[in-house]
């Protein structure tokens, strides 16, 4: 595959592999796994993935080859089992400010019924939902109260809040909802509760900082050299009139440029959860199970 996202991936399967009390996670609308690799990172695996796109079930395959990948959320809920944790980012076309908005009666977001009816039947003991703002103030604020209530009625209680990757060393201002629940029982508290204040953590400004980029295609120009996207060539004719030009592979296996044959592949990666986003969720779910492994 022409995109690869997770450096180190070997250590991190030998390191699953040697342990067999890692708690398990199930992967619904899993992308290319931006997720599960956080989740991951911190030693959680991922039994298996649901993605209904060719491309990022494909990297999928590639790089979590324990885990067993299905299609489609509408139709896979026979074939998926129990797993301790389940997560998900569920189609935001429908509630984003870009969209149209028809919210959760859209067929896109409307998705999240299906992955409610998959939680409910399986009932993992925490679950953890990605969206983006935009689903606060769908229908004023009618869709994320749907989300909620529908979440309760099958038992789960948690928090929701909205973070920010550029405060967690990704060079990108994405804003995303974050919905952590427990099945009867609340998310930690550090969910919550940051250790410091915000100025304090890594983000934007600073002295030789660089602003960070709203998306990987933000500012595209007319013409010119986009820096938001390491050196994108445009040209006049908007954004998916990219220049072809030879792909040059960073040290992590993350292409340079973005040209009209990967550009399918970007728009993955652009949609995936940011990993230290994940991670850093995962890290308080897993001291959940701390005393279940000292048992064990």
């Amino acid at each position: 595959m022409p995109l690869s996202i997770h450096p180190r991936k070997e250590n991190m399967d030998a390191q699953i592999a040697t342990n067999p009390v890692n708690p398990t996670v199930g992967s619904l609308f899993a992308g290319i796994g931006g997720f599960d690799l956080g989740f991951e990172q911190v030693g959680f695996r991922t039994e298996w993935q649901v993605e209904i796109a060719d491309i990022p079930r494909a990297v999928l395959a590639d790089h979590f080859p324990h885990a067993k990948q299905f299609t489609d959320v509408r139709t896979c809920l026979p074939e998926l089992w129990h797993t301790d944790v389940i997560i998900g980012g569920f189609p935001c076309q429908d509630v984003s400010m870009a969209g149209k908005r028809r919210g959760l009666a859209g067929e896109r977001t409307g998705l999240f019924f299906d992955a409610l009816n998959i939680v409910s039947a399986l009932k993992p003991r925490w679950l953890v939902l990605e969206n983006v703002p935009g689903l606060l103030n769908s229908n004023d604020g009618r869709d994320f109260q749907t989300v909620v209530q529908s979440l309760a009625q099958c038992g789960y209680v948690g928090y929701w809040r909205v973070l920010d990757a550029s405060y967690f060393g990704v060079p990108t201002a994405r804003r995303r909802v974050f919905l952590v629940a427990g099945l009867g029982e609340q998310p930690p508290i550090e969910f919550m509760a940051d250790a410091g204040a915000v100025c304090s953590v890594a983000g934007k400004g600073g002295a030789g900082r660089q602003k960070p980029h709203r998306t990987l295609l933000a500012g595209i120009a007319p013409s010119g050299i986009d820096r938001a996207g390491s050196d994108i060539v445009v040209v006049p004719g908007g954004r998916r009139e990219m220049v072809e030009r030879g792909r040059t592979v960073t040290d992590d296996g993350l292409c340079k440029g973005l040209d009209a044959a990967n550009f399918a592949t970007a728009r993955a990666a652009g949609n995936a959860v940011c990993p230290p986003v994940a991670r850093w969720i995962a890290e308080k779910l897993m001291a959940t199970f701390q005393p279940l492994q000292t048992a064990a």
